[in-house]
């Protein structure tokens, strides 16, 4: 009789400190911390809890340790289809040749995208950049409701930056140029140009 009070006690008492490991967490590791102390004190006593609740806890560990691995590997993966699905392209390196006004000379460029913080959508419906040879840029703006602009302004390239300069307004950006793209970055605006 004596024998069956002890263990029902000792049943008791892991099962307590099950409850409390459980209440410590519900990660795997908790989780394998209580079962190996219910089966390690079932089998050997209190030196079988503390040795279940080490193995099963070290067990539950290597299970959340898999499952955070996964999490980032899965977060990663959809990074990756989000820029894939925004069509987001690295930058391109700049040219490596010195750059002057003269690397645009005679060049025309059609605009392909353009990603404006200031805006929600693009009010154009093409946009057309000569570079003249005079340090003159002509813009021609075909506006979705069917309207058309032409303007002229005035550039100038020191290094990888690009000044516009108009009656009311000077813009530098920067801006870079691999094969027939060319980028232009402003500070709330990306421009990626093919030229024509």
């Amino acid at each position: 009789m004596k024998t069956i009070k002890k263990l029902l006690v000792r049943v008791s008492l892991i099962i307590i400190v099950s409850l409390m490991i459980t209440s410590c967490g519900t990660t795997k590791t908790a989780d394998g911390a209580v079962s190996g102390a219910l089966i390690g004190g079932l089998v050997g006593g209190w030196d079988g809890a503390a040795t279940g609740a080490l193995v099963g806890g070290g067990v539950g560990l290597m299970a959340d340790s898999a499952d955070d691995k996964k999490v980032r590997q899965d977060q990663k993966e959809r990074e990756l289809r989000m820029m894939e699905k925004a069509n987001s392209k690295p930058a391109p390196q700049p040219v490596s040749e010195p750059k002057s006004t003269g690397v645009l000379n005679g060049r025309t460029w059609k605009v392909v995208s353009v990603v404006d913080e200031t805006k929600s959508e693009n009010d154009f419906a093409s946009w057309i950049i000569t570079f003249q040879s005079d340090k003159k840029a002509i813009t021609i703006v075909l506006n979705k409701d069917g309207n058309s602009e032409t303007f002229s302004e005035s550039y100038t390239i020191v290094d990888d930056v690009i000044i516009f300069t108009g009656k009311d307004y000077v813009t530098n950006a920067k801006f870079s140029v691999v094969d027939k793209q060319m980028i232009i970055v402003t500070d709330t605006a990306r421009v990626v140009l093919e030229e024509v």
